[in-house]
C-alpha cells in the first residue's frame, strides 16, 4: 500500500527523521508537499476560512488544503493509501498492518492513531490484521487528530463531495464530522504523533510540537457583531448534531479510551 507523507519543503528536519524511520522499518514512502500558508492569497484565505465555527488559522486552513490534495491524489492514483503527517511515529510492525488492509472491503476510512481524547466505537470489531495483533473496530464518534489514516477511493470522494454540504474546517473535526463515512479505528493504536508519545509513555527520538501552534496568523480581521453571531449559531448547530448522533449511537457502542501498547513502538 503507498504510503503519503505530508511535508511542508521548509520542514527538512521532519523529513530526514522520517527517513531514517522508514528505513528502519523497511518501508518506503511519496513525499506530498504540504500546502503552505503562502500559496493564497488573502482574498482566498477570507474566501475559504470564515465558514465555519469560528475563522480558521492560515496555518489550520493550509492544513485543510493539504490533507485535501491527499484525497484528490487517492482518487488519481485508485488506490487506497496511508496518509501521514510528518510527525507520525509508527509501530514497529507497520508494514505488516497495512499489507493486511488491501484484503479489507466495504471499508472507506481507518483511523490509524489517537490523540488524547476517548472514541465512541464499536463494542466488538469486525475485521482483524496482522495475524490478529491489531483489530478494527468502527468509529461512531471521534474528535481529534490526523496524524495518520489509511484512505480508499470510496472515502476520498465522500470527504471532497463533503465540502459541497458544509463548510471546511479544521482538517481533524471535518473527516470526523463526515458520518457518511464507513469508518474505523485501529486497536491498539498504529501510530502516534510525536508530541502525544510522552503522555502514552512511548519512547521517541524526536519531539515536534503543532505546525498549526508555529505559525503566525499574518491576516488579522475584526468580526463585525453580525458576524460573531453567524459563528456562535454555526457552533450551536454543529454541538447539537454531535448531540444527535451521540443520541444514535448511545446502543450501538461505547465511549472509551483506544489501547496503546508502548511495546510495539
Amino acid at each position: 500500500m503507498k504510503i503519503l507523507l505530508i511535508n511542508l519543503d521548509k520542514s527538512t528536519d521532519r523529513l530526514e527523521q522520517q527517513k531514517n524511520q522508514f528505513n528502519e522499518l523497511g518501508l518506503e514512502f511519496e513525499r506530498l508537499p504540504a500546502v503552505s500558508i503562502h500559496d493564497f492569497s488573502d482574498d482566498e484565505y477570507k474566501k475559504m476560512a470564515f465558514n465555519g465555527q469560528r475563522p480558521m488559522k492560515q496555518s489550520e486552513l493550509a492544513c485543510f488544503l493539504s490533507h485535501k490534495k491527499a484525497w484528490e491524489y487517492v482518487i488519481e492514483l485508485n488506490q487506497p493509501c496511508v496518509v501521514l503527517e510528518d510527525d507520525a511515529v509508527l509501530v514497529k510492525d507497520f508494514k505488516k498492518i497495512i499489507d493486511d488492509f488491501d484484503q479489507l472491503t466495504d471499508i472507506d476510512y481507518i483511523n490509524l492513531e489517537v490523540h488524547g481524547r476517548k472514541k465512541t466505537v464499536a463494542i466488538h470489531a469486525r475485521y482483524s490484521v496482522a495475524d490478529n495483533s491489531y483489530n478494527l473496530l468502527e468509529i461512531f464518534i471521534d474528535r481529534s487528530g490526523t496524524g495518520g489514516y489509511v484512505l480508499y477511493p470510496t472515502g476520498a470522494q465522500i470527504l471532497l463531495d463533503f465540502m459541497a454540504k458544509r463548510a471546511i474546517g479544521l482538517s481533524d473535526e471535518f473527516i470526523h464530522s463526515c458520518y457518511e463515512l464507513k469508518a474505523y479505528q485501529i486497536e491498539p493504536a498504529a501510530l502516534l504523533q510525536s508530541d502525544k508519545c510522552l503522555e502514552y509513555n512511548v519512547s521517541c527520538a524526536y519531539m515536534h510540537t503543532s505546525v498549526i501552534a508555529q505559525e503566525k496568523n499574518n491576516f488579522n480581521f475584526n468580526l463585525s457583531p453580525t458576524e460573531k453571531t453567524q459563528f456562535k449559531v454555526r457552533r450551536i448547530k454543529a454541538q447539537v448534531n454531535l448531540g444527535l448522533r451521540q443520541l444514535k449511537c448511545l446502543n450501538k457502542g461505547v465511549k472509551r479510551e483506544i489501547v496503546v501498547d508502548p511495546k510495539r513502538f
